[in-house]
């Protein structure tokens, strides 16, 4: 989706502060973490429906809420839409009304815990997908824009790289945020020169490795 939230090589927003390693800041931001990532197991939506759901937070609220403010607000949009809560409970923090719990069956901690523990596979069998391109090819990056949920950065749209190499075989981001199922695609690592990206004003001229899905690519 093209929105405010993809930022990646954006004028304007000054320099990114660099970090060793993140410290949450607050209490709460903590909390929050764990219980996105809670919910995640226990409710009828995923990661990458969460990512496409903080992309349509209003620009003018993701730029002025905190990340994970803006994680929450994710949350309670994919809990309303699957019939868990509604906004007066939210707002007022107290239980309104019975689920379908022919729908929505309970979830317990020990559940929640094992599931998180175990995590889930997201890679097929690198032989299960023919490959479109081989590493040393040159390829362009698809121009089309979506209103859906997408993983391609906006500065490598239409631009020339090079496959680095073929990172095997995973489910697709944008069709699992969509609810089409995974289709399992080959997922390369393509690099791009500073100077293809930025122009010749670009700070340096270096490469830039982005990994992309065979569906963003075309042959060039």
């Amino acid at each position: 989706m093209d929105a405010i939230h993809d930022m990646g090589g954006k004028r304007g927003f000054g320099k990114i502060p660099l970090e060793d390693d993140y410290i949450f800041r607050a209490d709460w931001q903590r909390r929050a973490f764990a219980l996105v990532e809670a919910l995640a197991w226990a409710t009828p939506y995923n990661t990458d429906q969460h990512r496409h759901a903080v992309e349509r937070v209003p620009p003018e609220e993701y730029l002025r809420r905190d990340y994970f403010e803006n994680w929450i607000i994710a949350s309670e949009t994919l809990l309303k839409e699957a019939g868990l809560v509604d906004q007066s409970e939210l707002e007022a923090g107290l239980k309104h009304f019975d689920i379908d719990r022919t729908k929505h069956q309970p979830v317990g901690s020990k559940e929640i815990v094992e599931a998180t523990r175990v995590g889930t596979e997201l890679r097929f069998p690198d032989d299960s997908q023919a490959a479109r391109f081989q590493v040393g090819q040159s390829v362009r990056v698809s121009k089309a824009q979506t209103a859906r949920h997408t993983r391609v950065p906006g500065y490598v749209r239409g631009k020339i790289g090079e496959i680095v190499s073929d990172e095997g075989v995973f489910q697709f981001a944008d069709a699992v945020a969509a609810g089409t199922g995974p289709a399992p695609q080959h997922c390369y690592n393509v690099a791009f020169s500073t100077s293809t990206l930025w122009g010749e004003d670009a700070e340096a001229e270096d490469r830039i490795s982005v990994d992309l899905w065979e569906s963003y690519l075309e042959p060039v």
